[in-house]
C-alpha cells in the first residue's frame, strides 16, 4: 500500500519521508506545502493508500472541508492528520471529514511506526470484510433487571474466549446510555467509539473501523458507547446492521451488550444473534421481569434454543430455587455464576478482567464452564502463576 506525505515544513517532510522508508512501505509522494497554499490542487494523483498530513492551524478547518469532499468517493484513502491541536474539538471534526486518525506534533517516531504498520496491515482486513464466506458468531447478553452484573458476565466471557480459548473477538457495547464495558475491559483507556464509526457509516469499511477499535488483548478488540447522550440517540437500528456485519466478517465471534429495554436497536442485533443470553439473579423481582422478558421474546419469534437462562450472583438460600425459577419463567436454567464480592469488587474498580485478579475462585471458573459451553467445548485448564506472567495457556 503506497505512502504519500503533505507537510508543511521541510524538516517535518523529511521526517516523515524517512519514517514511511523505515517502515518499509513504498513512498508515493512526499510534497512541501507552501505558506497559505490550499490543499485541493496537492491532492490531484492520491486516491488511495495512506496520506499524511500536515495541516497548519490557520489552514484546518478550511483543510478539513477539503478532505470530506474529497473522501466522500475514496473510501480506500487513510488520511493521517498531524496537528499541535489536541482538542476533542479537532478530532470530532476530523473524524466527521473522514480522518482515519489525529497524531500530535512532532511526531513520536514509534506511535508513528505503529500507525503506519496498522494501517498498511489493515489491506487484507478490508479484503475480508468483503468476503461472505466468515460470519462471526453473534452473542447478546441482554439483563432483566439493571444492577444484575449482566456487562461484567458478558465482558469476561468475551476475555475468555480470545485468551484462554484463543478466538478472534469483537465486544461491542450497545448499552449506549450506561455502557461500562470499555471500564470492566480496559479502565476506560478508549479513544474513539461507536458513535465516531456511526457519524462516516458511508464510508464504513475495516479501516475505518480498525481506528475506532480498542486492542484490550491481541485477540480482543472493544468498541465502546458513546460517551454522551446526544452521539448515542443520533445511532440508528441501520447502523448497528452494518456495523455488526463487519465486526462479525471480521471476528470468530462477536459478544454484544445490550440495554436492559427493548428498542429498535436491541430487537435488531436480537434478530441477528445466534445466542442471547438473559441474565438475572434468584430474587423475586428478577423472576418476574424476567417472566416478562422470555414472554416478549418468544412473542417476537425468538425460538427457546436461542435463549440461555443465567443467573448470576447466584444464592442457594436465595429467596427462589432454582426449581421455582424454571417453573416460573418457563425456561431451565443454562448457567448459575456463584456470588463473590471480595473477587469480583476489586476486578470491578480496577477495571480488569476477573482472570488477571484471581485466577482461581468460584466465579472464574462457572464463567469458563459457562463459555466451554457457550463454545461447545471442554473448559481449559486453571493456569499457574508462571505461566500467567508469562501469557501462556495451560
Amino acid at each position: 500500500m503506497s505512502t504519500s506525505v503533505i507537510a508543511s515544513s521541510e524538516t517535518l517532510m523529511n521526517t516523515l519521508r524517512s519514517q514511511v522508508l523505515s517502515c518499509q512501505l513504498p513512498l508515493l509522494s512526499a510534497v512541501l506545502r507552501q505558506p497559505g497554499q490550499a490543499l485541493w490542487p496537492l491532492l490531484g494523483p492520491i486516491d488511495s493508500g495512506t496520506l499524511l498530513l500536515d495541516s497548519p492551524e490557520d489552514q484546518t478547518p478550511d483543510d478539513l472541508t477539503t478532505l470530506e469532499n474529497w473522501l466522500r468517493n475514496r473510501p480506500q484513502l487513510n488520511v493521517l492528520l498531524f496537528s499541535e491541536d489536541s482538542s476533542k474539538g479537532l478530532f470530532v471534526r476530523a473524524m466527521r471529514a473522514g480522518v482515519r486518525e489525529v497524531l500530535p506534533l512532532p511526531p513520536n517516531p514509534q506511535e508513528l511506526a505503529l500507525s503506519l504498520r496498522r494501517w498498511a496491515d489493515s489491506a487484507p482486513a478490508l479484503q475480508a470484510s468483503t468476503s461472505p464466506s466468515r460470519v462471526g458468531r453473534l452473542v447478546a447478553f441482554m439483563g432483566c433487571k439493571g444492577g444484575n452484573g449482566t456487562s461484567f458476565v458478558a465482558t469476561n466471557m468475551a476475555h475468555i474466549i480470545a485468551t484462554e480459548h484463543d478466538r478472534a473477538c469483537a465486544f461491542v457495547d450497545l448499552d449506549l446510555q450506561c455502557g461500562d464495558a470499555s471500564f470492566y475491559l480496559s479502565s476506560g483507556t478508549n479513544i474513539n467509539t461507536l458513535s465516531d464509526l456511526t457519524r462516516q457509516i458511508d464510508r464504513l469499511d475495516a479501516q475505518l473501523l480498525t481506528s475506532c477499535l480498542h486492542a484490550v488483548t491481541p485477540r480482543l478488540n472493544l468498541l465502546a458507547a458513546p460517551n454522551d447522550l446526544e452521539s448515542a440517540v443520533a445511532i440508528s437500528a441501520q447502523d448497528i446492521d452494518k456495523v455488526l456485519s463487519l465486526v462479525r466478517s471480521l471476528n470468530d465471534h462477536v459478544v454484544v451488550d445490550l440495554p436492559r429495554g427493548l428498542n429498535a436497536l436491541s430487537l435488531k442485533v436480537l434478530d441477528m444473534a445466534d445466542v442471547v443470553y438473559v441474565v438475572m439473579q434468584n430474587n423475586t423481582p428478577d423472576v418476574r421481569d424476567a417472566q416478562r422478558l422470555i414472554g416478549m421474546m418468544r412473542s417476537l419469534g425468538y425460538s427457546d434454543n436461542k435463549l440461555r437462562l443465567l443467573v448470576n450472583r447466584h444464592a442457594p438460600d436465595g429467596w427462589v430455587s432454582l426449581g421455582e425459577l424454571e417453573k416460573t419463567v418457563g425456561l431451565k436454567v443454562s448457567k448459575t455464576i456463584p456470588h463473590n464480592a471480595q473477587w469480583v469488587g476489586e476486578a470491578l474498580h480496577t477495571g480488569q478482567p476477573l482472570s488477571l485478579i484471581h485466577d482461581h475462585n468460584a466465579v472464574i471458573h462457572a464463567l469458563r464452564e459457562a463459555t466451554s459451553d457457550l463454545l461447545n467445548m471442554q473448559p481449559q485448564k486453571s493456569r499457574s502463576w508462571v505461566q500467567r506472567w508469562m501469557g501462556k495457556a495451560a
